[in-house]
């Protein structure tokens, strides 16, 4: 994986800098809600984006393999990572499922496409992942450059995979030295984003 993070472009400090993320917090009735949010700009037609979003043949291919009743109200699995159900499909600009993983715990995720520029060319993708959590908002802190760098990873993935640039034998459990880097890169991107969040 000779600088297969190539996979991010321009480097991958460079690459990590072209995504926006941002978090918040709310009180609810079923108790703290945190929110993580990432944005960033995609050089592809928004059919494409949500194609290699949604299609398990596109998804399995730089994200994980799917299984399921893969239509609203069914339910999905992804290999070795999280499953829930299918809450809201609005081709071409919105998908809203649950994500859950087998040890309990339920959040909402939230993937919305924008067709960007003139020739529609460019596509703007944003993510939010809302989860009400039981431990306060220091912890939570503290810990999001060890979980929220998963999704810069998947981002990072899916534009190496519509740039064509996605080696065929590369895995996204593979823990190469480039996607140690990328992940501690995404980290402390994401403590300075906790930071701000916390004097603002």
């Amino acid at each position: 994986m000779a600088d297969r993070i190539g996979l991010c472009g321009f480097g991958q400090l460079g690459w990590l800098r072209t995504v926006h993320r941002g978090l918040g917090a709310e009180d609810t009735g079923a108790g703290r809600s945190r929110l993580v949010l990432l944005r960033r700009s995609f050089g592809a037609p928004v059919e494409d984006v949500w194609e290699a979003v949604t299609d398990p043949v596109r998804l399995e291919r730089w994200f994980y393999p799917v299984s399921g009743d893969l239509r609203l109200g069914g339910k999905y699995q992804l290999v070795g990572n999280a499953g829930g159900e299918i809450r809201t499909c609005d081709r071409p600009n919105l998908l809203v499922v649950t994500w859950e993983y087998d040890g309990g715990g339920s959040s909402d995720l939230e993937v919305r496409l924008t067709a960007e520029g003139d020739g529609e060319e460019s596509t703007l993708v944003g993510l939010r992942h809302t989860a009400v959590l039981p431990f306060d908002d220091d912890f939570w802190l503290a810990n999001l450059g060890r979980f929220a760098p998963g999704w810069d990873h998947g981002f990072c993935r899916l534009d190496a995979y519509l740039r064509g640039e996605l080696a065929g034998d590369d895995l996204p459990d593979e823990l190469s030295i480039e996607v140690q880097r990328l992940w501690e890169l995404a980290g402390a991107e994401w403590v300075a984003v906790g930071a701000a969040w916390r004097e603002g």
